[in-house]
């Protein structure tokens, strides 16, 4: 009778044990490398999920704007912070994407993000146009960053072949650009951003703006920019607003990912935009207004469920 028993305890493990696992969800959120702006805003989200979504595991992993297009297409992962330009090309399989990736889906956007024109004071920069010959920080391989340098500097003629493009991870800008080793570096972020201001109060980083013409072209030729200014007196000896462009930095998923999963993240995110705040400047402007700003992706439906129960927009 106990032989019997033992078996029948075996037999119920071993048939519960497939059911239990596929119970479980984990999401991977794709950020950018460590210290930048994805990376906090990322890990912030998992730990907000962590506490707020016990039936769903949450990790932040390191990627990029580029990068994380192509996890969420090959399912990689199940969610990725892209900012809007990455997320255009990735759409028309244009720039850095050899073939489109029609999978993505928007979930909601998180923060705007000025393009921050940083410049080594002893470099002669006086405006994008004489980027041309310098070393350029294009940033890490696969971030959005990249993207961002090769749009801006299409409105004034300067192709790649036209600079000598430099690769510093987020931990190092700082240093390359005060030292010269790379003489600008064009860097969507929140503002004020800490490292920015650090970098300016230190004397030798500068920030230039964009000229209104330029602006102009850069918005009517790439859409997926808004015009912008980074306000006076938020960097130190800057007292004037500097106008700029601005992208937006987006959380995305893929297509078949489960609607109540995404319905579930969606409406704690924009349900808990105060906490979010608190943790982390990144988000002092996320609210449900924006949640649509810089869309280039069909919204994923688990996304667009809770936008109508809001009424942000109809069904």
């Amino acid at each position: 009778m106990k032989r019997i028993l033992r078996m029948a305890v075996l037999l119920l493990a071993l048939t519960a044990a497939p059911g239990m696992a596929a119970d479980e969800t984990f999401v991977r959120i794709g950020t950018s490398t460590v210290g930048g702006g994805f990376y906090l805003i990322g890990n912030t989200i998992a730990q907000l999920g962590t506490q707020m979504l016990k039936e769903i595991n949450f990790t932040a992993i390191t990627g990029g704007s580029v990068k994380n297009c192509l996890n969420l297409g090959t399912k990689d992962i199940e969610l990725g912070m892209v900012q809007s330009s990455t997320v255009n090309e990735a759409w028309t399989g244009t720039g850095s994407f050899k073939e489109p990736v029609k999978t993505l889906r928007y979930v909601t956007a998180i923060y705007f993000m000025p393009a921050h024109i940083l410049v080594n004071r002893d470099a002669g920069i006086r405006s994008i146009a004489d980027f041309k010959g310098k070393r350029v920080d294009y940033g890490s391989v696969g971030a959005g960053i990249e993207i961002n340098a090769r749009e801006i500097l299409s409105v004034y003629g300067i192709s790649d072949a036209d600079v000598q493009i430099e690769r510093f991870g987020r931990s190092e800008v700082e240093e390359a650009l005060k030292m010269g080793d790379s003489q600008a570096h064009i860097w969507t972020t929140n503002a004020p951003n800490a490292q920015v201001s650090e970098m300016v109060r230190s004397g030798k980083v500068g920030l230039i703006g964009v000229e209104a013409d330029k602006i102009k072209e850069l918005v009517a030729k790439f859409p997926h920019y808004a015009a912008s200014v980074i306000p006076g007196g938020i960097y130190e000896s800057y007292d004037g607003d500097i106008p700029i462009i601005a992208a937006v930095g987006s959380l995305l998923t893929y297509e078949d990912m489960p609607e109540d999963v995404i319905y579930k993240i969606t409406k704690m995110l924009h349900e808990n935009n105060a906490a979010l705040a608190a943790r982390l400047n990144y988000f002092a402007g996320f609210n449900l207004e924006m949640a649509l700003a810089g869309m280039a992706v069909p919204l994923h439906e688990g996304a667009k469920k809770y936008y109508v129960e809001r009424g942000l927009i109809e069904k």
